[in-house]
């Protein structure tokens, strides 16, 4: 039970694990609770919605393929090594004149090292994905097979964008390779990233790529520097800055501040506190391992977005409302909502505050602009503040939630048949 916010149900919240409870004591007391409430803010992303939200994102780019008899090419991101300063084609001899050969063979999963676990785990994905799909979808074809199959769609596969760097210097490898320059300057090839998520650094260094990919994510990711509110966000970034003490990048490998964890491990983008062991720190994700962590992770889509209304708009228990398409669409909306009061201000941003996926954000942020909800900056209206301030009547104990004896009025737009 969460010992920290007791207004809340009894739900496994992060901070409410044996494991966080000793991760919260290296902490002055008087900065537990802000620590609690900062892990608490972490996207919990389990094996099932990973695997879930990646192949759905891999349908979208079978159905989008430019043609109907052609196969996508998918590709587990990689680091890529360069030779003499300078990054290499990706295939192999393959800079100049026609590529030929079998490919690049994907990473193996290890789980004692956690880059390969991650790739592993992507690699996996890939494999079972072209297994359950092999009229559609190769897996790490070499040039023979792409020219055979006639691929007109390279996909590079991964589950999180950071810096962004690691993914750019694949498609650099890739457009180094003369043969798919040739294709694509002829409109026969194009690039997409898939991601289950991603920081806004990392998708503007992509979108500033030569071969400019299309990216699809799952989810916007959450961050210190937007995932509390204006407000709190500050006491945030200074409760980083001095813990673990001594520490030069407190934020993640280039400053990320990613607030989010994979059943398979975390990423260096996220704060230091949460995987650093400098000077004798002890990390709440001991060498970006969540696997202690476990039993905080949802095992629903449901809980998932249970946790995070309870967070964001304060209600002890959305899931019978969020069991319902109509009532599920209101809550939804009312998340959107709150994200949008807290300052998120596109797409992205409001689908990591909330956790709801990035395609449904959208569709919900076009409803609440028809509702006049929200501006067209996404900046809330008055009628928006005023449904808002229905949802948290004050001289309540609990705010109430809409049912089928009692329903709350919404646009028709809004109104699932």
């Amino acid at each position: 039970m969460r010992v920290l916010h007791p207004k809340f149900s009894a739900m496994t919240f992060l901070s409410g694990i044996s494991r966080s409870a000793e991760w919260l004591l290296q902490f002055d007391e008087s900065d537990r609770e802000a620590a609690a409430s900062l892990i608490d803010e972490i996207l919990l992303v389990s094996g099932e919605a990973f695997q879930r939200g990646m192949r759905r994102l891999l349908d979208e780019v079978v159905a989008s393929r430019p043609s109907a008899d052609g196969k996508i090419a998918l590709y587990a991101e990689r680091p890529v090594k360069k030779v003499f300063g300078k990054i290499p084609a990706f295939f192999p001899d393959s800079r100049h004149g026609k590529a030929t050969g079998p490919g690049v063979q994907p990473v193996r999963a290890d789980p004692r090292d956690q880059e390969i676990g991650s790739e592993g785990v992507v690699a996996q994905l890939i494999t079972d994905y072209c297994r359950q799909n092999p009229e559609v979808a190769l897996s790490h074809p070499g040039p023979d097979k792409l020219r055979a199959d006639r691929v007109g769609h390279i996909v590079i596969v991964t589950d999180f964008i950071g810096s962004g760097k690691r993914v750019h210097d694949m498609l650099e490898a890739f457009r180094y390779v003369a043969t798919l320059r040739s294709w694509r300057s002829g409109g026969r090839l194009k690039f997409t990233v898939v991601a289950y998520s991603a920081l806004t650094e990392g998708l503007y260094i992509l979108e500033n790529q030569k071969l400019k990919p299309q990216v699809r994510l799952a989810v916007g990711c959450p961050t210190l520097f937007g995932g509390f509110g204006r407000s709190a966000s500050v006491k945030m970034v200074d409760l980083c800055r001095r813990y673990p003490p001594r520490r030069n990048n407190p934020f993640g490998f280039r400053g990320g501040g990613a607030l989010i964890a994979f059943a398979h491990g975390c990423p260096n983008n996220a704060p230091a506190m949460l995987w650093s062991r400098a000077d004798g720190w002890r990390p709440l994700f001991h060498g970006r391992s969540t696997a202690a962590t476990v039993e905080a992770f949802p095992v629903s889509e449901t809980q998932a977005l249970d946790e995070r209304a309870q967070r964001l708009l304060g209600v002890r228990s959305a899931q019978e409302a969020l069991s319902a398409p109509t009532t599920k669409l209101w809550v939804s909306t009312m998340m959107v909502l709150a994200a949008c009061e807290d300052g998120a201000r596109d797409a992205k941003a409001v689908s990591g505050r909330s956790s709801l996926g990035v395609a449904e954000t959208e569709s919900i942020l076009r409803f609440a602009q028809v509702a006049r909800w929200l501006t067209d900056k996404l900046t809330m209206t008055p009628l928006g503040r005023k449904e808002l301030a229905r949802l948290r009547r004050r001289g309540r104990r609990r705010p109430v939630l809409p049912s089928k004896d009692s329903p709350f009025y919404y646009p028709s737009q809004l109104r699932v048949p």
